[in-house]
């Protein structure tokens, strides 16, 4: 005992050593093993890097898409991800809000998915089985959704990867949008490490999860993804019962994820989820009879789905003027309503030209219509009002609220991360053929200018001046209606429009480096369902040129890809006079962008992807701990070792200097 209180100080600090080069050593291991078995985050959804994917369709099928773009039908197309080339998988279009707010307007620019193993079961990329395009509608600045996940992720909560795309079609330009790890197995399988459990996506009577007694018939909105054949339902019953009791609830719901997820809502005012009206865009996962709440859909964020104050403890009134913090009564009620509904109407005439705000986003049904059980801001939300009536479970709410403002929702980290987003993705929304807004409008929106209304940096540091104000017993400081971003809603421009009035893409020399006109060909302009250009260059004859317009395709049957090439060339027909130029409508494909950063150029390859969380569990961990643990067990061993053999060489050397006196 005496030797090992000798060593006491040696002991402490080889734990210690062995305790942080476990937690290294089991991350690092973590991550790598991730990337290992799911190699799709690295090739698809690396850190830094803009993807390139080119989409092949016929014509025909093309044509078909954006006639009846709300069918969501698929179709086989093959696609080509930065340089490998999967042919034969399925494209459709998605959304909901957003996918009829396009469809109704005069734009082409959906949001698609690809689903790899639609025609050919087991197909995937990297693993990956299926991934969504989404088309950043509703956002000038490009990132609300990525910076939302970006910040949920960095706070713990499991979400879906994500990266920016630059996406051709039939090798022509089309626009920069945000690729989305979907939420499905595979997700299930790398973010908790199992995939056996319900998966639900709620939208619709249900959603609100109030419990309406024990028949799953009551709960259409419920919608299973996973087990649809041999769940019985209960696991979700014991959640909205437990939820209705208050009593429980750590059993059956992982409850601190979701107080993260509350505030994370709150925060970034996204009311186009299970705060708002419509009462969706979440997932919910259950393992072994608990649940855990899964984030979705964030191009609504930053105040994008409504504005006025939001009261972090009424969050699903959605302050539309109806705030005034926890101690605030309701004494002004009537005029702050007043204020919301102006401020509604202020956004509405801020619109793009052309485009109607998505429904729901009001808080009135049409006249002799009730609103639908579990889409209502007044009526009953559980997950919210049973949770923040619990002072424990409010107080970590609150300090949940407090993290983001003091930690996200700061100018230097917002600044830093709006910046360096911006620097990567500016050359490619400059080039962007069908974008919804213009590039100055991105400009401003991507300003990391905290005093400027239009920039996403002055929204977070605005809401974070509200969160503390109210956090303090304060009113709501700020009324996001003074956010000029979140009033423009979504874009209107019907590729071609406001680009170089139809003109051909061509430069003159005349045409200089500042000249940041936005052109597209002449096929994406005013022929609603026409295809971009094919691989054969289109001609028309005088007598076509007075009807419909003929294009020349390849000759492949209607619904099978076309063959896929390396690029698209076009030729000019440089002999003709000038009467035959002003009536020639030729249509030719825009020369492909030689000023285009390649993959990887704005940024190096991060080490994992932006957005994916990775938990480590003790089991992943364990390796690393007995290897650390067996380094310090033998080095402490042979320290005592060479103090024994010390000690005992000790006495014969005295009893030598003994003799030698």
């Amino acid at each position: 005992m005496k030797g090992l209180r000798e060593y006491k100080f040696l002991l402490l600090s080889g734990l210690a050593l062995v305790v942080f080069a476990f937690l290294v050593f089991g991350i690092v291991s973590r991550e790598d093993a991730e990337a290992k078995e799911y190699p799709y985050l690295d090739n698809l959804f690396a850190e830094g890097v803009v993807n390139e994917i080119n989409i092949e369709i016929s014509e025909e099928d093309w044509a078909d898409l954006v006639e009846n773009p709300l069918e969501e039908t698929y179709y086989a197309v093959d696609v080509t991800i930065n340089g490998e080339t999967l042919s034969n998988v399925a494209l459709r279009t998605k959304g909901d809000n957003t996918l009829t707010s396009v469809a109704s307007s005069d734009s082409d620019r959906y949001s698609f998915k690809i689903d790899f193993d639609y025609f050919n079961d087991g197909k995937n990329y990297y693993g990956l089985k299926k991934l969504n395009l989404n088309n950043n509608y509703g956002d000038a600045s490009y990132m609300r959704e990525y910076i939302s996940y970006r910040i949920m992720g960095e706070m713990g909560i499991p979400v879906p990867a994500t990266s920016y795309t630059h996406i051709t079609i039939n090798g022509e330009e089309w626009g920069l949008y945000l690729a989305v790890e979907p939420i499905d197995e595979v997700f299930l399988e790398r973010t908790f490490g199992d995939s056996t459990g319900d998966l639900y996506k709620p939208d619709g009577t249900g959603a609100d999860l109030v419990y309406r007694g024990d028949d799953m018939s009551e709960y259409p909105g419920l919608v299973l993804k996973t087990n649809e054949e041999t769940s019985d339902g209960s696991a979700i019953l014991d959640l909205m019962k437990a939820l209705e009791s208050g009593e429980g609830l750590e059993d059956v719901l992982d409850v601190d994820e979701v107080l993260q997820y509350l505030a994370a809502n709150v925060a970034l005012a996204n009311y186009d989820s299970y705060l708002g009206n419509t009462t969706h865009n979440y997932y919910l996962y259950e393992q072994d009879g608990r649940f855990t709440i899964v984030p979705w859909d964030y191009n609504y964020s930053f105040g994008g789905f409504g504005g006025g104050e939001v009261d972090i403890y009424e969050p699903t009134s959605q302050s539309m003027g109806m705030g005034g913090g926890r101690r605030g009564d309701m004494e002004n009620a009537e005029a702050q309503t007043a204020a919301g509904e102006n401020a509604g109407e202020e956004q509405t005439a801020q619109m793009p030209e052309g485009m109607e705000r998505p429904d729901n986003m009001g808080m009135d049904m049409p006249e002799g219509m009730e609103r639908p059980e579990g889409m209502g801001g007044g009526n009953e939300k559980p997950l919210v009002d049973t949770l923040l009536s619990q002072d424990v479970l409010l107080a970590q709410y609150e300090s949940y609220l407090a993290e983001i403002a003091e930690t996200y929702f700061t100018e230097a980290y917002m600044s830093q991360i709006v910046s360096e987003t911006a620097e990567m993705i500016a050359p490619y929304v400059e080039k962007d053929a069908t974008a919804f807004f213009t590039y100055d409008e991105f400009l401003e929106a991507s300003s990391a200018d905290s005093t400027d209304p239009n920039s996403l940096v002055y929204f977070a540091v605005s809401m974070a001046e509200s969160i503390e104000n109210q956090l303090a017993g304060g009113e709501p400081t700020f009324n996001t209606s003074s956010f000029v971003a979140a009033a423009a809603g979504g874009g209107g421009k019907r590729p071609g429009e406001d680009f170089g009035g139809m003109q051909d893409t061509e430069q003159t020399a005349g045409d200089t480096a500042d000249d940041q006109t936005q052109r597209v060909p002449e096929q994406m302009g005013d022929m609603a369902g026409q295809p971009p250009e094919m691989m054969e260059e289109t001609e028309q004859t005088d007598t076509a040129e007075a009807s419909d317009q003929t294009q020349k395709v390849p000759g492949e049957m209607a619904g099978q890809p076309p063959e896929m090439t390396e690029g698209t060339e076009q030729t000019a027909d440089t002999a003709q006079s000038d009467t035959a130029e002003a009536n020639d409508q030729t249509q030719r494909v825009p020369e492909q962008m030689g000023d285009m950063p390649q993959r990887g150029e704005q940024g190096q390859r991060g080490s994992g992807p932006m957005g994916a969380m990775s938990r480590v569990t003790w089991q992943d961990a364990a390796p690393a701990l007995a290897v650390c643990g067996g380094i310090f067990l033998l080095s402490f061993g042979y320290l005592l070792y060479f103090r024994r053999r010390r000690r005992l060489s000790m006495p014969k050397q005295e009893e030598k200097t003994d003799t030698t006196e």
